[in-house]
């Protein structure tokens, strides 16, 4: 008996040592009511030994941790209640059971006649992937994945298609363990019936690098993996549609999928004139986004005739066409081909008002232009990715595309600057441009292993890898422009200022792009390996500009090139699950060489050390990364040449430019409790540039000239917080965030030297709640603070700009035939000391009628701008000005669109 206890002991703590699973579960009646004080049981199977118990909380749910691989029965008891007796079975992989809602029925159902089966195992949870059984949670008569999704715990998606998981956004969406439709997945999972999916997979996939080794670089790349059906496959299932409304608006367009074993193929189109840029919520960049092409700026949109996807809320009036190919196949015994072909093209006439108020105490001058113009761009893009498995330790992938982007645009702007409230300066520009730019890039990623062979310092076996990389990229941009200026009052002796009377333009800028680097990583022990890299890079940009002004013409050649070749040597050290340390240090040496109109032939060396830490926590993860890099001055930075603006802004070159150097430091701290529905992250990012890139300003009247400067130092900071909070009294919960910047450099301003600071922030929280499975209400509101002040010389001054933003938005499904939905914006810009207060209220509302409830087909009735406010602004807070650009839309309009299902 002396020594019974310390073997049971040494029993207890060998269980609990070796146990690996946590079970949790939440016990109910049949009338879904929570049961506290019930007890549950866990029985070995082969000899019903009691292995591990738990009792019901307040909330109904019970606990098991630390539980044993091997094969059991759970057993849960309640006075004047039983239920069958559930077999689990957990592997040395498992981690967690979520059993969801364990059903009791009252005493003597069961004996009665009627059968009743085991309840389901929804979550599970094996090594490291979160496996979610899809049947276990009921979704609607014609849900898709999204909806699936949003029942998942722990996973989230927002009005934009964006998933996360246990706040970790999602970077890839696989379909049957291939990658289809990654960087944005909304096409997938919006059109994919959430009946084909049998599992939903979480895991951090792997790079090819850490395949081969087996260590964990504690880097993540969330993804899901969706598995299908096998009734589903070999399907062809989306939708087509088309719609026709008030002050002729209308829409048509399709979606097409067919995914099969062997291969996955989609085609989408659509057309329309109610502002929807390509596919609402970025679905096009998704579409022809393999890992990631897609979310390239390219195709987030922007200035130089980039096509910006928007929602419907874009500005002006525009007709817009989007389509797209994608097709991925399996290419031999473990290879993936993923090819894709995307076209926008998008006309658009807008009228709008800016303002400029530059942040002069003494010098109030304020900008105001009329502006009417008509646009029309076009882009093509043609890409594809192959990722192949040439042997157990060995990993090839190659990517590539070519872009073709262009267009044209015409418009007239009246401009007037005002000196401390009174006119000085009338003037009308009048300005025609037209871009072509080609562009295309290859790259491809070779990784080997060593496989069974040790390292030369007695490391172990799957420690020494080898990689090598290549890539090369074009792009060469041709830009026509004619420019008539009339009322001028100040000519300014500069190539391309702006000057009365009519000047042409013929600009172009051919930039190449090609390296190369090796990879060699060598295990020192069991925890530490030794890194060797080296890399040469060769980047060329050559600048065209010809000019003409009347009788005089202007040329300015210039070839830009910066020629580098770097080598880096760290150490990095394994400990934990997925936590690293690695610190070593880059040396770059760079050659900056310019030809042409400026000759110049300068070397630069620069020791770029690191360190990162990557760990990961029993429920979260932190990470903390400094490092350093240099940047060169481009082409256009270099070239003396002005390119106007037609509100009298120049930006002038500066050929005496040199490289500067960076160093950032970047935290993130993230945390999750599943089970109790809460979820934290924050993240703090701080930068410092030496001989960073400034500017130099210079008032003249009716034109401010920037030029680009190295200046001493530059300061940037972040910092972002958030949290989720699951509210099951609400049966939703509570978002929250806040962030903010600041950035601290010096400028030149009218030859005085100025500190500029300017200070961001902004937070806000949203609470949602489901009514039902296919409804919920969103409430939420946000503050925005953008402020600039300027300090040195008499010229002190500061600029400030405050918004709110409240949003409402809801889905209502009143019966499997009716679905109300609506989404309410109420921007309100306080009023500063050159613009009066503004508030913009959007409201747009729809209703879907489902007569087909079987088929799935609707018809959508939807309002939008009902209170016809017919106006999109923007405000924005920059170094030397506040800028406000108030646009047009298209008003109040009622669309009609009948859409049908294929599934």
């Amino acid at each position: 008996m002396k020594n019974l206890y310390p073997l049971l002991l040494a029993l207890v703590c060998t269980a609990t040592l070796s146990g690996q699973a946590e079970i949790v579960g939440t016990v109910i009646d049949t009338t879904g009511t929570t049961l506290p004080g019930a007890n549950a049981v866990l029985l070995r199977a082969q000899d019903s030994l009691l292995t591990s118990f738990g009792t019901t909380g307040a909330d109904g749910v019970f606990r098991m941790q630390n539980v044993p691989s091997g094969a059991y029965l759970l057993r849960v008891t309640f006075l004047g209640y039983e239920r069958p007796d559930q077999a689990i079975t957990v592997s040395d992989d498992d981690q967690y059971f979520g059993l969801g809602d364990v059903k009791m029925y009252p005493a003597g159902f069961l004996i009665n006649g009627v059968e009743v089966t085991a309840d389901r195992i929804p979550i599970r949870m094996k090594g490291d992937t979160m496996l979610y059984d899809a049947d276990a949670f009921a979704v609607g008569e014609n849900a898709v994945v999204e909806d699936l999704l949003r029942r998942l715990p722990g996973m989230s998606v927002n009005g934009a298609g964006q998933i996360t998981w246990r706040g970790k956004p999602i970077n890839e969406v696989m379909i049957n363990g291939k990658p289809f439709f990654a960087g944005n997945s909304t096409l997938l999972t919006q059109n994919l019936d959430a009946k084909a999916i049998t599992n939903v997979e979480v895991f951090d996939q792997k790079t090819d690098s850490e395949e081969i080794t087996g260590i964990d670089d504690g880097n993540e790349n969330m993804t899901v993996n969706l598995e299908m059906k096998d009734e589903f496959k070999a399907k062809i299932f989306g939708e087509l549609f088309a719609g026709y409304g008030t002050t002729e608006r209308y829409q048509g367009g399709g979606k097409l999928f067919r995914i099969s074993d062997a291969s996955q193929l989609g085609v989408l189109g659509t057309v329309n004139n109610i502002n929807k840029v390509g596919f609402s919520g970025d679905e096009i960049s998704g579409f022809n986004g393999s890992s990631g092409r897609g979310r390239t700026p390219f195709w987030r949109g922007g200035g130089d005739g980039r096509l910006a996807l928007d929602d419907g809320s874009a500005t002006g009036e525009n007709r817009s066409i989007a389509a797209g190919i994608n097709y991925g196949m399996g290419v031999g015994k473990n290879g993936q081909l993923t090819a894709d072909y995307a076209l926008f093209d998008r006309d658009q006439t807008q009228r709008s008002t800016t303002i400029e108020a530059f942040n002069r105490r003494d010098d109030r001058r304020v900008v105001e232009s009329l502006s009417q113009n008509t646009t029309a761009n076009y882009s093509h893009r043609l890409g594809f990715e192959l990722r192949q498995k040439l042997d157990s330790i060995a990993r090839l992938r190659v990517t590539g595309n070519l872009t073709l982007q262009g267009g044209d645009a015409l418009s007239n702007d009246t401009t007037t600057v005002k000196n401390a409230g009174v006119a000085d300066n009338d003037f009308n520009v009048r300005e025609r441009t037209r871009n072509e730019r080609p562009s295309g890039q290859i790259r491809l990623n070779y990784n080997r292993g060593a496989g069974g062979r040790r390292g030369f310092m007695g490391g172990g076996p799957r420690g020494r890898t080898f990689g090598a990389r290549l890539y090369g990229s074009f792009n060469n941009n041709q830009s026509d422009l004619n420019l008539l200026t009339q009322g001028f009052e100040a000519d300014l002796a500069l190539p391309g200022a702006l000057v009365n009377g009519e000047q042409v333009q013929d600009r172009r800028t051919d930039s190449r792009n090609v390296g190369g680097a090796v990879e060699f990583a060598e295990p020192l022990g069991e925890k530490w390996r030794v890194n060797l890299e080296a890399e040469a890079e060769y980047d060329n940009d050559e600048g065209d500009y010809r000019f003409r002004l009347q009788e005089q013409t202007a040329v300015n050649l210039l070839d830009r090139t910066w020629t580098t070749g770097t080598g880096t040597a760290s150490l990095v050290h394994t400990f934990g699950k997925g936590g690293n340390l690695s610190f070593g240090t880059r040396y770059q040496r760079g050659t900056l060489t310019l030809a042409g109109d400026e000759v110049r032939d300068e070397s630069y060396g620069f020791l770029l050390p690191f360190v990162r830490l990557r760990k990961r926590l029993k429920k979260g993860f932190f990470s903390a990364n400094l490092s350093s890099s240099a940047a060169a001055p481009s082409v256009s930075q270099l070239q003396t040449i002005a390119e106007p603006n037609a509100s009298g802004r120049v930006s002038v070159g500066n050929p005496e430019l040199d490289p500067s150097r960076s160093t950032n430091f970047f935290t993130y701290l993230w945390f999750n409790d599943q089970f109790r529905a809460l979820s934290a992250n924050g993240n703090i990012n701080v930068s410092y540039t030496d001989n960073a890139f400034g500017n130099e300003v210079s008032f003249v009247q009716g034109q401010q000239i920037f030029r680009t400067i190295n200046v001493s130092h530059a300061w940037r900071g972040s910092a972002n917080v958030g949290t989720t909070i699951g509210m099951n009294f609400i049966n939703g919960e509570f978002r929250a965030q806040a962030g903010g910047n600041v950035s601290r450099g010096n400028g030149i301003v009218d030859d005085v030297l100025r500190i500029n600071t300017s200070v961001n922030y902004n937070a806000g929280a949203n609470i949602t709640t489901e009514l039902n499975a296919d409804s919920y209400i969103k409430l939420g509101y946000q503050f925005n603070s953008f402020t600039n002040s300027f300090s040195g010389g008499r010229e002190d001054a500061n600029t400030t700009q405050l918004s709110d933003d409240i949003t409402a938005a809801f889905e209502l499904e009143v019966s499997p035939k009716w679905r109300f939905e609506s989404r309410f914006l109420y921007a309100i810009y306080r009023a500063t000391d050159f613009s009066e207060r503004q508030t913009i209220p959007d409201l747009r509302l729809s209703l879907e009628l489902r007569p087909f409830r079987k088929a799935g087909h609707f018809v959508r009735l939807s309002a939008s701008d009902l209170f016809n406010q017919n106006t999109i602004v923007n405000r924005n807070v920059g170094q030397f000005s506040t800028v406000e650009t108030t646009a047009n839309g298209l008003g109040r309009y009622y669309l009609a669109t009948f859409h049908y299902k294929i599934k």
